[in-house]
C-alpha cells in the first residue's frame, strides 16, 4: 500500500479521510483570521486539535483557555465549545475527529 500525501494548498477539507482509504478518522486543516471563530458548537465525539499558528481561546462549556502556536488540545466529545483567533495573525490548527464527523453525525 502507498501513503496518501497531500498538500493543504489547493486542497478542501477533509485534507485526508474516507476517499483516501481512512477507515477510522478524518484530518482537517482549519484557519481563523484575527476575531474569527469556529461556531459554537457540540457534537458527541471527541477530536484532537494542533495549533500551527497564532494565539486564541477555546472556550468549552463556560470556561476559556487560552491556545498558542504549538500547543496540543483534546476537545472531549459532548462538550460545547468554540476556537476564537484573539491575536493578529491567523490561528491555523490541524484537527483529527473520528470517521462519523463526516458521515452524518451531529
Amino acid at each position: 500500500m502507498e501513503p496518501v500525501i497531500r498538500n493543504v494548498s489547493g486542497s478542501t477539507n477533509p485534507l485526508l479521510g474516507p476517499a483516501d482509504g481512512s477507515a477510522t478518522s478524518v484530518l482537517l486543516m482549519v484557519r481563523h483570521e484575527p476575531g474569527e471563530s469556529s461556531p459554537d458548537h457540540v457534537h458527541p465525539w471527541e477530536h484532537m486539535a494542533f495549533i500551527t499558528e497564532g494565539s486564541g481561546v477555546l472556550t468549552v462549556e463556560d470556561n476559556q483557555y487560552p491556545v498558542k502556536t504549538g500547543d496540543a488540545v483534546l476537545v472531549p466529545g459532548g462538550a460545547r465549545h468554540q476556537f476564537t483567533n484573539t491575536g493578529d495573525v491567523t490561528l491555523s490548527r490541524v484537527t483529527v475527529n473520528p470517521l462519523e464527523s463526516v458521515q452524518g453525525g451531529s
